[in-house]
């Protein structure tokens, strides 16, 4: 009989040395603000409620990978019994592989956390704080303070305690983390929103020098075009994009390079 949701879930915490699930439940939102209270987590432990796939997307980033890992085939095992089972017990060898090859945290790329009003105030309250978020969600592992040093803040402990502060980053073991390995800012439908994210336009104006990148290439264009032209190169622009978010789904081990990337295509008749 396959392992339940609330079994799984009981061992991980014991083998991470929780004994008691409130304290396991504590350490979790403590790193970040949860999509779902003690009492929700008390059901799925206890087995009386089926988790959706945000609150399995959600604990499967804040576990370690491998128990991350397993939550993710036990939650596709209780959508798909029947297929996972016959797939599971094809033979010793394919039931390696697929344990070895399951779904990773970092590929569970249809879970962004939304980030909230209050959490964006504090990412854009200065150049430092908002570039050391983006310093730690594209960390592919945790960053000592030595590898954040590298960079020239000027406000480097007051930015990690105040992301910290609000979830969006944590420290274990002397090394700082981004609570989640992506994040989805909301939409500027306020007024004090729209003012944040102006901060943040200027800040990656010169972001690219704060992380000391390469120019690898610049043009600039004022020129008349037909407007069938304007769809053709709104349509490559899409296609670039693409290319560029497809990154996400390779392995992230080969992801050696950032690129720093800024787009801003206006168009309009002019006279003459």
């Amino acid at each position: 009989m396959a392992e339940s949701m609330g079994s799984a879930l009981k061992g991980i915490r014991t083998k991470m040395g929780f004994t008691s699930a409130r304290s396991f439940y504590m350490a979790l939102e403590a790193r970040a603000d949860l999509v779902f209270n003690y009492s929700y987590y008390m059901k799925i432990e206890a087995d009386q409620t089926a988790p959706s796939e945000k609150v399995i997307n959600q604990l499967a980033n804040l576990l370690p990978q491998v128990d991350g890992d397993s939550l993710v085939a036990i939650y596709c095992q209780s959508l798909f019994p029947k297929q996972m089972s016959r797939i599971l017990s094809q033979s010793k060898e394919a039931t390696s592989k697929i344990s070895k090859t399951a779904v990773k945290k970092a590929d569970l790329k249809s879970f962004q956390q939304e980030l909230t009003e209050r959490q964006v105030a504090v990412i854009a309250k200065s150049e430092g704080h908002y570039f050391l978020f983006l310093l730690l969600t594209l960390a592919r592992e945790g960053l000592s303070h030595e590898d954040m040093a590298t960079y020239s803040f000027v406000n480097l402990e007051e930015a990690l305690k105040d992301l910290k502060a609000v979830k969006v980053a944590f420290e274990e073991k002397g090394q700082a983390f981004a609570s989640f390995p992506e994040y989805v800012f909301p939409k500027a439908d306020s007024e004090s929103l729209k003012k944040l994210y102006g901060a943040l336009d200027s800040f990656d104006q010169v972001r690219h020098q704060f992380f000391a990148m390469k120019k690898a290439k610049l043009a600039s264009f004022f020129k008349r075009v037909s407007p069938r032209q304007v769809d053709i190169i709104l349509g490559h622009l899409e296609l670039l994009f693409q290319t560029i978010r497809a990154a996400d789904e390779t392995d992230v081990s080969y992801n050696t390079e950032a690129i720093s990337f800024n787009v801003s295509l206006h168009r309009g008749p002019i006279k003459g």
